[in-house]
């Protein structure tokens, strides 16, 4: 593996990062950041595609739009998993169901085909996880979200499996990033559209919508960086790397949306910062197996 696949791994980790700290400065409800990831994904997929001219075959496309449809699921259980948990509490739990859900799906598709790789790659899974938890520990004082366990659970577990289909499908029947992220940002587009209209009895494009574009395209600079990545590195390893953007979450929201953080806190973030990058570099060490 070259250099330079790591770099491209690396890039969902700031791009995802990024998505909570500007989603929160513009605001909106669930259904309306979602759409706009969506709109300004499509401006950044069209770009793409004109720019690339890839093969659209029918099969192609529909399995893109159908990974866009799953990505909308995931996107919006996100949204809504957060306004019944809080991020303290919906963050870490969708982040850990991600790599989990998305690991395993990899090793069962070929992944990790040594048992070497497969020691490394678990024990990794084990530290990134830890890590998320760490980092996105927050102290309890009296004035935050009062958790909704059942809802926000079954939420955010569909979320998961949202988000992990999203990514797998596209595994599975080897479509490349440049070939889907087009019909995948119709699919994200017409699934929203239809949860706004009979779920949630909402507009599908609204000002905060259209505000949230400028999310969409840097979702969609670290969508296509994710999919060109598992191809080369695989999805158990390129997903778990991508989830380190809790990282840059954490210091965004203390220096961009002003979030306080206590000492203890801190603490805790800094100890999850260290336990997460021990966990990428037992990831590096698996793809050498």
């Amino acid at each position: 593996m070259e250099w330079s696949d790591w770099l491209i791994a690396v890039v969902p980790i700031f791009s995802f990062g990024l998505i909570p700290v500007i989603g929160t400065l513009i605001g909106g409800k669930p259904t309306e950041q979602s759409m706009g990831i969506a709109l300004g994904g499509f401006v950044f997929s069209l770009a793409v595609f004109l720019f690339r001219r890839p093969e659209l075959s029918m099969p192609v496309f529909l399995i893109g739009f159908l990974s866009g449809v799953f990505w909308s699921v995931g996107s919006i259980g996100q949204f809504v998993g957060i306004n019944y948990l809080g991020v303290a509490r919906a963050t870490p739990m969708l982040n850990g169901g991600q790599i989990i859900g998305t690991s395993l799906l990899g090793v069962v598709l070929g992944d990790w085909a040594s048992a070497d790789a497969k020691i490394y790659g678990f024990l990794a899974l084990v530290l990134i996880i830890t890590g998320i938890f760490f980092t996105s520990y927050k102290q309890e004082d009296g004035s935050g979200v009062k958790p909704q366990w059942k809802q926000g659970i079954l939420v955010n577990l569909l979320a998961v499996v949202g988000f992990t289909a999203y990514v797998g499908v596209l595994k599975y029947y080897r479509i490349d990033g440049w070939s889907s992220i087009f019909p995948q940002s119709i699919g994200q587009i017409v699934a929203i559209a239809l949860a706004s209209l009979l779920l949630f009895r909402r507009r599908p494009v609204t000002r905060f919508s259209v505000k949230n574009s400028v999310v969409g395209i840097i979702w969609g600079i670290g969508n296509i960086a994710l999919l060109l990545s598992q191809v080369k590195l695989g999805l158990a390893i390129a997903y778990p790397v991508s989830q380190a953007a809790v990282i840059v979450s954490v210091f965004g929201g203390v220096f961009v949306n002003h979030e306080h953080k206590t000492r203890k806190e801190w603490i805790f973030a800094g100890a999850g910062m260290c336990i997460i990058c021990a966990g990428l570099y037992l990831i590096y060490l698996s793809s050498r197996y």
